[in-house]
């Protein structure tokens, strides 16, 4: 299942999150040297370890996430990528957030995260 335009990066992304398949996410929509945002304040995750790490903990949480809009604006083999999402958590507060991500085109045509920012302009709070 990869990503064959920018906006399906995010829509699979649901998907294997939703499945909670981190081998998927990493090898599917992640290059080696990722950079991730894992919340305002919070120090980047530089590459797919420490960005595995990241999305582990999101995972751990056993919620459910939805995509409640999305966009690219593709330049190119990069987009800038957005979208609204809202991570439903058993027990806790849902979750929400603008994204703010970019995507490169690879050698086989699909698209994978350069940058991963979840948390879009809230980082600037």
């Amino acid at each position: 299942m990869s990503a064959n335009e920018p906006t399906q990066v995010i829509e699979v992304f649901a998907k294997l999150f939703n499945s909670g398949d981190m081998d998927g996410l990493m090898d599917t929509l992640y290059e080696d040297d990722v950079v991730l945002v894992p919340g305002p304040g919070a120090e980047v995750a530089k590459g797919k370890d420490a960005a595995r790490a990241v999305l582990q903990e999101f995972l751990n949480l056993g919620g459910t996430i939805t995509i409640e809009a999305a966009a690219a604006y593709e330049m190119g083999d990069i987009a800038l990528t957005h979208s609204k999402w809202k991570l439903d958590v058993p027990g806790a507060d849902a979750m929400t957030g603008t994204t703010a991500e970019i995507v490169r085109r690879q050698p086989d045509g699909s698209w994978k995260y350069v940058v991963d920012n979840p948390w879009g302009g809230a980082v600037l709070s």
